[in-house]
């Protein structure tokens, strides 16, 4: 239909006038974001809008509805009985997010007593921060996790000290884009921090997305009282995740009093997991029921694909360093890495500096490439490995074993697994390998470490610098220049006899070993998870 020049003139206007009034309404939303205050001088029947205007309580908290851009502060120095609580309708934006903190000089403090410190469901883009949540106790009150997610997506909880609490400090369940760092999670039961789902049984789905959780450190959660049918007590525990990252955490002194005397807890862990990276962690002394199982630093469980651990140190757990498991989850346990990693003296109950181990009667377990870690154990018949069965597709290549008089821990024997490359050393110098004269003997009468018909293998001291651990460093400050540990000396037999692995199995085996050093360091790749670096002799 033709229009009239004055009707297109009036289209423009109304136009003009409709894009005015929407950049008005988006000012006015902008000066509409709110700073609410509360302070344990403060009144409830305040607007909470200043400092001298502060509420008072949790529960006045509670009686309001957060809009995207909010935030409210809690003073610094004080402390607020009660749980925050928070729904779909507190939700922020990825521009203007809910934000949860202190003002003031320090944290505000946090006491759930014996509910959880704060409780969000179906909220959208918060951020929890500097903060004190702790309960009354795992057992002397709390019922509860400090902070439970449930259903959330896009929430950030950073700089927060949680403990006390029966189940876990931060738990995470059913949620996406979920950033977890410079968290201290400690004195808890269950774990530090636990990621979790309802997907065990299912084939293809997962519960959580993209979650990450980094520079954490989850200590001394010694186990909940209350779960008398599974493992409790443990550091940093995700599962039901696509895509997911856990580093540069700390988990230690974990698991120490689990009631349960099955299967028990873990450092650092994740299962019914996919394509998931824990890298650039450290996991010590971690332990568990004198009659139960595990205990270990850290573990790939039950459904875990496309996932590796590398770049990480585990020292004297209780359980094993490295744990491979499949416990019967629906989904396949296959397709993993465990490359530039350390284990020293693990295994002090439960034996083995690496761990490996399937159900026999559900799920299943293969391939993974297990390669330039070194694995010490100094404690007599302890044993670098604890092979429980026969697995397809198990590969160790360029790796270290350094052990006292047994190899292999009590358990079933070496089958089709691939040994390619590796290096053994036995403390007492006994040049005889599982019951052969020697190593090579070995290699001959069972065709492991050979490769096109020639030995791959090396029996010979590593000549390695003591073990020497720092209480105080931090996972990302780990260096040639602040960790010497187990690192080859010059005339180390590791030094460039490694296998390249990029050109013979056409791997990306990284660009830097454990320590960060670039490799290779020198004319070829070392053997273990640390090269020699000449800049820190």
């Amino acid at each position: 239909m033709f229009k009239s020049p004055m009707s297109a003139t009036r289209y423009l206007l109304i136009f003009l006038f409709a894009g005015w009034y929407f950049l008005s309404c988006s000012s006015e939303l902008k000066e509409h974001r709110q700073t609410y205050y509360v302070s344990s001088e403060g009144n409830d029947q305040n607007s909470g809008l200043t400092f001298d205007q502060a509420w008072r309580t949790i529960d006045r908290v509670n009686a309001h509805v957060f809009s995207a851009g909010d935030s409210l502060l809690f003073r610094a120095g004080d402390e607020y009985s009660g749980k925050i609580i928070l729904d779909s309708d507190d939700s922020g934006t990825l521009e203007n997010r809910v934000v949860i903190s202190s003002y003031g000089s320090g944290k505000a403090t946090i006491n759930g007593e014996d509910g959880a410190g704060c409780y969000a469901e179906a909220c959208s883009f918060l951020t929890l921060t500097n903060l004190i949540l702790y309960g009354a106790g795992r057992k002397t009150g709390n019922t509860s996790d400090g902070i439970l997610l449930m259903n959330v997506k896009g929430a950030e909880l950073t700089n927060l000290e949680v403990y006390g609490f029966q189940h876990s400090g931060i738990h995470v369940h059913k949620c996406q884009d979920i950033s977890i760092t410079h968290i201290h999670a400690h004195d808890n039961g269950f774990a530090g921090i636990h990621v979790s789902g309802s997907s065990i049984w299912d084939k293809r789905s997962y519960d959580n997305t993209e979650i990450y959780i980094a520079h954490c450190v989850a200590e001394n959660n010694p186990g909940d009282p209350t779960v008398l049918d599974n493992h409790s007590g443990n550091g940093i525990l995700a599962s039901s995740v696509r895509k997911g990252t856990i580093e540069y955490c700390e988990a230690f002194d974990n698991g120490w009093d689990m009631p349960w005397t099955g299967n028990g807890p873990v450092g650092i862990w994740i299962w019914d997991c996919t394509d998931f990276t824990i890298q650039h962690c450290i996991s010590h002394h971690n332990r568990t029921n004198p009659s139960a199982k595990d205990g270990g630093g850290f573990d790939l469980d039950g459904g875990v694909s496309n996932s590796v651990i590398q770049y990480c140190i585990s020292f004297s757990n209780e359980g094993i360093g490295y744990g491979l498991f499949e416990f019967g989850a629906a989904k396949p346990w296959e397709n993993n890495i465990v490359r530039y990693c350390l284990s020293y003296n693990d295994g002090i109950l439960n034996d083995g500096s690496l761990g490996i181990w399937k159900n026999e009667e559900a799920g299943t377990l293969a391939n993974c490439q297990i390669y330039n870690n070194t694995f010490y154990n100094s404690q007599p018949g302890k044993g670098n490995l604890w092979l429980y069965d026969n697995y397809p597709g198990i590969q160790f290549r360029n790796n270290v074993f350094i052990y006292n008089g047994s190899f292999l821990s009590d358990a079933k024997a070496i089958k089709d697994e691939v040994f390619e490359g590796n290096c053994y050393w036995d403390l007492n110098g006994d040049p005889s390998f599982l019951g052969f004269e020697s190593l090579e003997v070995w290699a001959q009468s069972t065709g492991k470490e050979m490769n096109g018909g020639e030995f791959t293998g090396h029996f010979a001291d590593p000549l390695l610098s003591e073990f020497i651990w720092d209480p105080g460093i931090d996972p990302a400050d780990l260096s040639p220049e602040t960790f010497k540990g187990l690192s080859p000396l010059y005339g180390s037999p590791l030094i460039d006899k490694g296998l390249d692995l990029t050109q013979m199995l056409k791997i990306d085996v990284g660009k830097r070993d454990l320590l960060g050093t670039e490799i290779p360091s020198g004319n070829n790749y070392d053997i273990g998870a640390i090269e020699l670096n000449i800049s820190s002799q």
